[in-house]
């Protein structure tokens, strides 16, 4: 799979890499910028359908296809409250944003809503960047505007038969105008097994900040935040790296990784 983004190194060396995957690399514990780039892989993974979840099952009554990412067509079932949502690659979709989706999404939404309700996303034959993820998220209303993630085991595939698993508790502050959604700010945590059998984590340590007119324009990075990554190199080893996301204007959005052995790596879009 090609990565969404490419990662550079931005100090002098001669080291550039985008989509590498571990079965190009057997010296993958040596290849710091190869593991970063896995972890934001896994990072963006989770990141790119966070808006459709957020979305209610009104939203998507009133929202056109062609503000939702990707522009998948809209299949929305009333009396069993769920929503279909179908990507084509082959669709006319004018976004700034240029990764791809095929497959669908189905939203389950309960028929009666109440305060405490609960909500399921579920991947049906879909692909992101042709990685396959498998699996469902579940989301659950804890507090006015609150809501709060939790899945277990999702399971993505690259083009080369490579499969990650994942599982997380994540909490999301959701700002509205006028029962509207422009905004989230997520925190929490993931982890799961990579490809070689390694374990990982993701630990938002500032909280992820996003914009709903950032995600109708497919531009799915976050516009601040922090993430820890850890991963378990075995034999009581863990390695740490960081990513720190900030705002260049509008939705444009720069993002530096910090390795463990403190170089630096700067994404571009």
């Amino acid at each position: 799979m090609k990565s969404v983004l490419k990662l550079i190194l931005i100090i002098s060396i001669p080291t550039f890499f985008s989509g590498c995957e571990e079965d190009e690399n057997k010296n993958f514990q040596t290849d710091l910028s190869l593991e970063a780039n896995q972890l934001f892989k896994i990072s963006t993974v989770w990141g790119e359908s966070l808006y459709f979840g957020l979305l209610n099952f009104e939203d998507y009554s009133q929202i056109p296809s062609g503000e939702l990412p990707g522009c998948p067509s809209v299949l929305i079932e009333s009396a069993e409250k769920r929503v279909t949502l179908t990507f084509d690659p082959t669709n006319a979709c004018e976004q700034s944003g240029k990764v791809k989706r095929t497959g669908k999404l189905i939203l389950q939404y309960p028929l009666i809503s109440t305060n405490s309700s609960s909500w399921i996303l579920t991947y049906q034959g879909y692909t992101f960047q042709n990685d396959t993820i498998r699996g469902a998220r579940e989301f659950s209303v804890s507090a006015l505007n609150q809501v709060t993630e939790t899945f277990i085991n999702l399971k993505t595939t690259s083009n080369k038969n490579l499969n990650t698993t994942f599982s997380g508790t994540l909490n999301h502050s959701l700002t509205k105008l006028r029962n509207k959604l422009i905004g989230m700010s997520s925190t929490g945590s993931i982890s799961g097994t990579n490809s070689t059998g390694r374990n990982f984590s993701i630990d938002i340590s500032s909280p992820r900040q996003s914009l709903a007119t950032c995600f109708s324009q497919n531009e799915i990075l976050p516009i601040a935040g922090k993430e820890n990554w850890t991963i378990d190199r075995g034999q009581s080893r863990v390695v740490m790296h960081s990513i720190n996301y900030e705002t260049s204007g509008s939705c444009a959005v720069t993002a530096k990784v910090t390795l463990s052995d403190g170089r630096n790596l700067l994404i571009i879009p």
